[in-house]
């Protein structure tokens, strides 16, 4: 009942507005009965995903399967691609004051699942050394922590996530969880709160020593902000379950400075055995001969330069990596008594001798040549590395968020090249894309129309670029084999025939006859619902069931991702109105039209579609649908809300980001594919994936890129030979 008078309301409003002699009866009739099933399908689906929204058993479990696989990859390629790993020790280290209980003085990798199961209140802080095996220790943690695939999380589950870019000064760790879930693993925000808020969430936090520059942060850092975040962290009348990883030095000038997790467990793990030692080369090594002389210095000399710089899984694997290469005949490329130098006076030096050996040997995929030269690798992982390092020095937030310290995130190292410049290259070329699609306006009409277009696209530009952190859009290909997927379904097709009545039939009514226009507004307006349901759900819909997770998807098709729905959507707008176009100016001109609504949705045009509907719009709609559609009033708001937070603006700020890091305009140069790139360096072993972000694969690694000098390969080298881009 209510639905209908509010339908008669709004029938008799734009007929008193209209006037008479302007509406096509036929029309307007199709466009509110399609109005009152569209508002009905909506009204459903909403009270659908709210109820959905609050089963957090549901979405726990399904976020569970997304973790397990993204984590899985994770930790192998932190092994080099390996499933072997050194089964480090740890010991139980009291906090001054406010420790958990239940934890052993002493436990293992293998077994850290059970001891984590026996702390109460479930809060767990591992430290060790640089390279000691924190972040694989946590990731083992998970795995066992997460069911078993088809069965129920039998507690909350472990997420994983980077300390470096909480901001515990803007931010409640709650809100900064949330928002986590949003933007990783693409949950509604309802969705993402409700887990955590019923505390089905179990926060991995990486790199508390990663938050701020020095190494010994004290009471007025970044870390003890977020130490305090983590106190302020409960669940009823205890402290909330969380795992923090930080190193043994910055954790201690915490602790000095009266400032830990309080209820936690710290754990610390213990520099790798010599047993250790020998059983992991062991058992990574083809040739365990080669590896004799390093292995008799080492138990001659346990406390040597050469002992202490292996003494971490990371130096050990990489030690493995650099000495273990071969040449395509077979030969081995470098022979591991070099570490048996004299001149290694200092852990330090062999460290940096491992790592300028690792960039080189990731720069040959077994002793061939590689996509990139050795110099190329280089440069642009040290212009990467100094970006990090830089956002860590200075704290830098730039437009309300601070900058991470190790995550690279296509989308959002825009910052790179200040502050201004990526942000004002994104408006200038969407408004030069958009100015030269629309030129048809000019041959159409005058240029005074062209330019009133050009002046409306500027403002709209505005809108569409100076957002400093526009969020990517997905495509997906949904089926109708879960509840939300059929509601995402049906409110395509109810939709499309509110479309097609509402706008097409009225517009082709007056073109080629009422009866021509019904028949074509109801095929295409379903035939464009049902693309919307099952293949632009993702555009319309965040629902979990609907939306899947980025679990499987590389940082570097978020940007694709963007792009494609952007493009896409504009193919599905255009079509609608090939007819009319064809009927009113012919062939050509409505082929042109679909490129056109291509370009404005594929740079971010439907969040200024409002803006530009009176150019978009243009042929017919007077009376009831200009009253109707007047902007911000009902066209604005639908765009803001649904399909309209800039589609393809994210993957045209990245395009204008690599504009502004080419050679001739930038200190700083990077890839032109640096996606490509950063992915090939994920298969070399140099950096991993971490959710949406790229990383280094080791902090030692990113500092060491960050205060070394650029090393020129060998002329004869082949690795060094310059090789063209893909």
């Amino acid at each position: 009942m209510a639905l209908t008078v509010v339908t008669a309301g709004v029938a008799v409003t734009i007929a008193v507005r209209a006037g008479t002699g302007e509406v096509d009866p036929g029309g307007l009739a199709v466009g509110l009965v399609s109005l009152m099933l569209a508002v009905a399908g909506l009204h459903q689906a909403n009270l659908s995903q709210a109820w959905q929204d609050t089963d957090t058993a549901a979405l726990a479990d399904r976020l569970a399967v997304a973790v397990r696989d993204r984590e899985a990859k994770a930790r192998q390629r932190l092994l080099g691609g390996s499933d072997r790993t050194i089964n480090v020790e740890f010991t139980f280290l009291p906090s001054p004051a406010h420790h958990g209980t239940g934890g052993a003085p002493r436990g293992t990798l293998e077994e850290v699942a059970t001891y984590y199961r026996a702390l109460r209140p479930g809060r767990l802080v591992i430290t060790g050394a640089p390279g000691a095996g924190k972040t694989v220790l946590a990731l083992h943690l998970i795995l066992l922590l997460l069911p078993d695939p088809g069965q129920a999380p039998s507690g909350p589950v472990p997420v994983r996530l980077s300390l470096s870019t909480f901001d515990p000064d803007r931010n409640e760790l709650d809100d900064w969880l949330a928002d986590h879930l949003t933007r990783t693993y693409r949950l509604r925000p309802s969705a993402a709160a409700a887990l955590v808020h019923d505390r089905r969430i179990l926060p991995v936090l990486d790199g508390l020593d990663e938050m701020d520059a020095g190494e010994t942060p004290g009471r007025d850092s970044r870390a003890a902000a977020a130490l305090e975040a983590m106190n302020r962290y409960v669940h009823g009348t205890t402290k909330g379950q969380l795992v923090l990883t930080c190193r043994s030095t910055p954790y201690a000038a915490l602790e000095a400075a009266d400032t830990w997790a309080e209820d936690a467990s710290r754990i610390d793990i213990a520099p790798v055995s010599l047993a250790a030692t020998k059983a992991f080369i062991t058992s990574r090594t083809r040739n365990r001969d080669r590896w004799k002389p390093v292995l008799n210095a080492l138990h001659d000399a346990p406390a040597s330069p050469l002992a202490r710089g292996l003494s971490t899984p990371w130096r050990l694997t990489v030690a493995l990596t650099v000495y273990d290469e071969r040449h395509p005949d077979g030969s081995w490329v470098r022979d591991p008594e070099d570490l048996l130098d004299p001149t290694f006076r200092t852990p330090g030096q062999v460290r940096d001798h491992l790592l300028n050996l690792f960039i080189l040997a990731a720069s040959s995929a077994g002793g061939t040549t590689a996509p990139y030269t050795r110099l190329q690798v280089r440069t642009w992982l040290t212009v990467l590395a100094g970006y990090l390092h830089d956002n860590t020095t200075n704290a830098r937030a730039v437009a309300g968020r601070r900058l991470s310290g190790t995550d690279l995130v296509l989308h959002e190292l825009w910052p790179l090249t200040g502050d201004r410049r990526a942000r004002t290259v994104h408006v200038l070329l969407t408004l030069a894309v958009w100015a030269t699609a629309d030129l048809s306006a000019a041959l159409l009409d005058d240029w005074k129309v062209y330019v009133a277009n050009v002046t409306l696209m500027a403002l709209g530009s505005l809108l569409a670029g100076f957002p400093p952190w526009p969020m990517p859009s997905r495509l997906e290909r949904v089926t109708a084999k879960t509840p939300a997927a059929r509601h995402q379904l049906v409110n395509g097709l109810v939709g499309g025939l509110f479309w097609g009545g509402l706008v097409v039939v009225v517009d082709m009514g007056n073109v080629v006859g009422l009866m021509n226009g019904l028949v074509y507004g109801s095929v295409v307006g379903l035939a464009g619902g049902a693309m919307v349901g099952v293949g632009l759900a993702g555009v319309l819909s965040d629902t979990p069931d609907v939306r899947k997770s980025h679990g499987n998807a590389s940082p570097r098709g978020m940007v694709r991702d963007d792009l494609v729905t952007g493009f896409a959507t504009g193919l599905v707008v255009g079509l609608g109105f090939v007819p009319f176009y064809w009927f009113a100016l012919g062939p050509v001109f409505a082929l042109g039209a679909v490129f056109i609504y291509m370009l404005l949705f594929g740079l971010g045009g439907g969040r200024t579609l409002a803006l530009l509907y009176n150019r978009l719009f243009r042929c017919g709609f007077r009376g009831a649908l200009d009253a109707l559609f007047r902007p911000w009033r009902a066209f604005g708001p639908l765009f803001r809300t649904g399909a309209g937070p800039a589609l393809g603006a994210a993957g045209v700020r990245y395009i204008a980001f690599l504009l502004c890091t080419r050679r001739w305009w930038s200190s700083q140069p990077l890839p032109w594919r640096l996606g490509r790139f950063l992915d090939w360096c994920c298969d070399a072993g140099l950096t991993r994936t971490a959710g949406i972000a790229y990383q280094f694969r080791h902090r030692e690694l990113q500092d060491f890129l960050t205060r070394s000098q650029l090393h020129d390969a060998s002329p004869d080298d082949p690795a060094s030979a310059e090789v063209p881009l893909p």
